[in-house]
C-alpha cells in the first residue's frame, strides 16, 4: 500500500513593493503657504502641481548654472557663492535682490 503524501502547498506571501513616493515641494508651499498669509488659503491640486513643477524646474535651473559656474572655475564642489551667482543670473533683478535677503536670513540662522 503506498501512503498517500499530503502535499502541503507553500503559501507564498507575495510582499507588495512600497510605492515609492515622488519628490515633491507640495508639503513645503503649503507650509510657506501657510506662514504667509492670516487667512486660511489653500491651493486646488491642479495648482499644487504647477507650482511643484515650476519649482522643481527653477531647482534644475539653479543647479546646473551653478555646475557650469563652478566647472568654469575649476572648483569641484558647489558652495553658496555658486549658488547665489546662478540665482543672480537666472532671476530678475528685484527678485535676485530679495532671494539674496532671503538666503543670507536662512544661512546666518
Amino acid at each position: 500500500m503506498a501512503k498517500a503524501r499530503s502535499v502541503a502547498k507553500k503559501s507564498v506571501a507575495v510582499k507588495k513593493s512600497a510605492k515609492k513616493g515622488t519628490r515633491g515641494y507640495s508639503t513645503y508651499i503649503n507650509r510657506v503657504l501657510k506662514g504667509a498669509s492670516k487667512a486660511k488659503l489653500t491651493l486646488s491640486g491642479k495648482s499644487m502641481k504647477i507650482l511643484n513643477s515650476f519649482v522643481a524646474d527653477m531647482f534644475e535651473q539653479i543647479a546646473v548654472e551653478a555646475a557650469a559656474l563652478a566647472r568654469s572655475n575649476k572648483k569641484r564642489t558647489l558652495g553658496s557663492r555658486e549658488i547665489q551667482t546662478a540665482v543672480r543670473v537666472l532671476l530678475p533683478a528685484e527678485l535676485a535682490k530679495h532671494a539674496m535677503a532671503e538666503s543670507t536670513r536662512a544661512v546666518a540662522k
